[in-house]
């Protein structure tokens, strides 16, 4: 893989894998950490406004405060864990061994999607009220920077940079959006007053939920099988692209309050075209040439 490109490319991507991994160790989860308590405040403000009120979406945020100060060090934790398994391969992957090509993208990938999830409840109850630039935006930069790196630093030909480019950033994207969708749907779907009983639209959260976050294992999945050239991460890809698609446009279909679950479907499909091209394909199960 990287043993394709001269010595001192493989010098600056794995230097640029470094830099990350400490940084994911030593700085992410205090980042991560850091936006509980700000986030929860907010949250907990608007849950006694909307009561006051008697706004009907005060109960459907109830469940929002629990699951940010549990995913937020949860995320943060893994790329902890991310970063030190890249410090560990960074010797092999220096010496361009091909199996720690899938591992570095997939380690590499956590704080990405972990990143991207972030953004928006910062930006729903921080930001909208403070301004300012939101801290999961370094998260999600710590990552996708060698991410990209690693990409598209092998010494092969325009095509086969445009094909791993598009493919491995639209598997992030979409992880990223699947979480977010179905962290939204599992808290409509047991924040909501009526539980246990299904209120009327409620129903497709379930499907929203444990199908959104199931597509989001096996784009994640696919991020690392394919990392390594394997047929079996141009199905997992597949099957998570379609599996997107699916859960995507039927929660959107019942519920389309936002557009949220309509671009998660978008996104499914693209994957699921780019996967079928078989120029695609090819490209991403033959080992590269130079």
């Amino acid at each position: 893989m990287l043993l394709s490109t001269s010595r001192q490319v493989r010098l600056v991507v794995v230097s640029l894998v470094v830099i990350a991994a400490i940084l994911m160790i030593a700085v992410v989860p205090f980042i991560g950490f850091d936006m509980v308590n700000p986030i929860v405040k907010a949250q907990q403000a608007r849950i006694e406004k909307f009561t006051a009120e008697g706004n009907p979406q005060a109960p459907l945020l109830a469940y929002t405060v629990w699951l940010v100060s549990f995913f937020f060090p949860f995320w943060s934790t893994l790329s902890l864990v991310a970063g030190i398994v890249l410090l560990v391969i960074a010797l092999p992957l220096f010496r361009g061994e091909r199996w720690t090509r899938g591992l570095a993208l997939l380690m590499l990938a956590i704080p990405s999607i972990g990143g991207a999830y972030m953004v928006v409840p910062w930006m729903n109850f921080v930001g909208s009220a403070q301004g300012g630039f939101p801290p999961a935006v370094t998260i999600m930069t710590i990552g996708l920077i060698p991410y990209f790196a690693i990409l598209l630093a092998e010494k092969v030909d325009l095509t086969q940079k445009v094909v791993d480019f598009l493919v491995f950033l639209m598997l992030g994207v979409t992880a990223a959006e699947n979480f977010a969708n179905g962290h939204a749907a599992f808290r409509i779907l047991f924040g909501h007053p009526a539980r246990p009983l299904f209120a009327e639209g409620i129903a497709i959260t379930f499907f929203g939920w444990l199908a959104l976050w199931v597509g989001m294992g096996l784009c994640i999945a696919a991020i690392y099988l394919l990392g390594e050239k394997k047929i079996s991460g141009w199905y997992a890809g597949l099957i998570g692209g379609l599996v997107t698609l699916v859960a995507s446009a039927a929660t959107h279909y019942v519920r389309h309050a936002t557009n949220d679950y309509l671009y998660g479907a978008l996104m499914g499909l693209s994957i699921v075209v780019m996967l079928l091209i078989p120029v695609f394909k090819q490209r991403l199960l033959t080992e590269y040439t130079s």
